[in-house]
């Protein structure tokens, strides 16, 4: 831990942590995801069983079980690395595609893209670490549920588990360091299983079998509904003006990098370093 040209002490992050001894090879993003994938995956498939997967047609009847579950869970580690390794180039090619659209039909906007993106960005052991953190919350909150006789039982669903706590451990690592990138996951995970239960129960939609628990439904949507409800159309009012005025803020925060960060990333660095 070091400290940064005001004198705080900086946190140290995930790209600065060297593990001693056999541990370094969890330094390598390939085989930490590996490893951690044959833990959570290996896991599920176990407790679902051979004889399920039989029948559900993703094993066949002579394939190895064991084999299946090394490869699966291997897969999906290949195709993350895919993901981190490309998405710079994606994003490149697209912000060049839209200058077109930018430059004539609407001046100063900037292409959206999905979360995924920001993977090739930050430290590759953040997406790992972040899905590892925000799968123990997730599974904490799902057995304090248990506990305590929840009406509403929520299942862990992928999407929500890895790629919202993937990008906030990305983030958060980023801006805080590493027990930001582990705590903030973490607390993610609680947030999607409490907050959709809560949010999911009190509008009915438990009724009817599922709820997305992405963490803007299960955090920030409920209140939003809370709003609407109670306040009506002054409710949704308010909804639209908040939205309206984040990004907003966000440019008035930050003028000369709030567009530079998509059009030229290295740049957006070199000024960030600049006035750090």
């Amino acid at each position: 831990m070091g400290k940064g040209k005001d004198g705080k002490k900086e946190s140290k992050k995930l790209e600065d942590l060297e593990l001693p001894g056999f541990m370094s090879m969890f330094n390598e993003n390939m085989v930490c995801t590996a490893l951690l994938m044959i833990l959570f995956f290996g896991a599920i498939l176990l407790l679902l069983g051979r004889d399920y997967l039989v029948e559900a047609g993703f094993l066949g009847e002579n394939a190895s079980f064991l084999f299946y579950i090394l490869t699966t869970c291997l897969n999906f580690a290949v195709y993350l690395a895919i993901l981190q390794l490309g998405v710079r180039t994606f994003v490149t090619e697209l912000t060049n595609s839209f200058q077109g659209i930018a430059n004539k039909l609407l001046p100063g906007s900037v292409p959206g893209v999905d979360c995924a993106v920001s993977y090739g960005f930050g430290s590759p052991n953040a997406v790992p670490i972040g899905f590892l953190a925000g799968a123990v919350g997730q599974f904490l909150a799902i057995g304090a549920l248990i506990l305590l006789k929840s009406p509403v039982l929520v299942i862990a669903g992928f999407v929500p588990v890895f790629f919202d706590n993937a990008t906030i451990a990305v983030y958060a690592n980023n801006k805080g360091g590493l027990k930001a990138a582990i705590i903030l996951p973490f607390i993610s995970g609680l947030c999607q299983v409490f907050g959709s239960a809560v949010i999911a129960s009190w509008v009915g939609m438990a009724a009817y079998g599922g709820y997305l628990g992405m963490w803007d439904w299960a955090v920030v949507w409920p209140v939003f509904t809370v709003l609407m409800k109670y306040l009506s159309y002054v409710g949704l009012a308010v909804v639209v003006v908040a939205l309206l005025a984040i990004p907003q803020m966000q440019y008035r925060k930050d003028k000369e990098g709030y567009f530079l960060m998509t059009e030229d990333y290295e740049a957006y660095k070199e000024l960030k370093a600049k006035k750090g």
